[in-house]
């Protein structure tokens, strides 16, 4: 799988989840998130196009196929846990190295604090993970 960070994404509230995937073992590939699609439940929860999904709601996506992802991603209802891998080198998930929402993106100047702040609010960040905060690096994780 190469080298990166483990994240934790946690949605709520059912589909439309706002996200696309790409790849699965058929193609050779990872299963990736192709596109998240702006003002999302995903974009909100800090998932970004790039990431590899390792598990979905426990269940590891390495051995599925596509039609097998599209079939677990379908029969869940109102909650969904992804485990994801980004690359090194990539934005980290925590606050100060948040995927900014488009309007933030281009503030002049040190904007640190009121992109967390505006992100802190405008997301939810204390309510994305019950077990695991957003952006805590994961040191070992078993796979259920």
């Amino acid at each position: 799988m190469g080298t990166g960070d483990f994240i934790c994404i946690s949605m709520t509230g059912g589909a439309p989840w706002g996200f696309r995937l790409q790849g699965g073992k058929e193609h050779k590939q990872p299963l990736q998130v192709a596109k998240i699609r702006s003002q999302s439940k995903a974009s909100g929860s800090g998932l970004c196009e790039g990431d590899e999904v390792v598990s979905i709601n426990g269940n590891p996506c390495a051995d599925l196929t596509y039609p097998e992802v599209i079939k677990l991603m379908e029969s869940i209802t109102d909650s969904l846990q992804m485990l994801i891998k980004r690359r090194l080198g990539a934005p980290f998930l925590f606050p100060e190295d948040l995927c900014h929402p488009p309007f933030l993106q281009h503030l002049p100047g040190d904007t640190n604090l009121l992109i967390t702040t505006l992100a802190s609010q405008l997301m939810g960040w204390t309510n994305q993970a019950r077990d695991q905060p957003l952006g805590k690096r994961l040191q070992s994780l078993p796979l259920v």
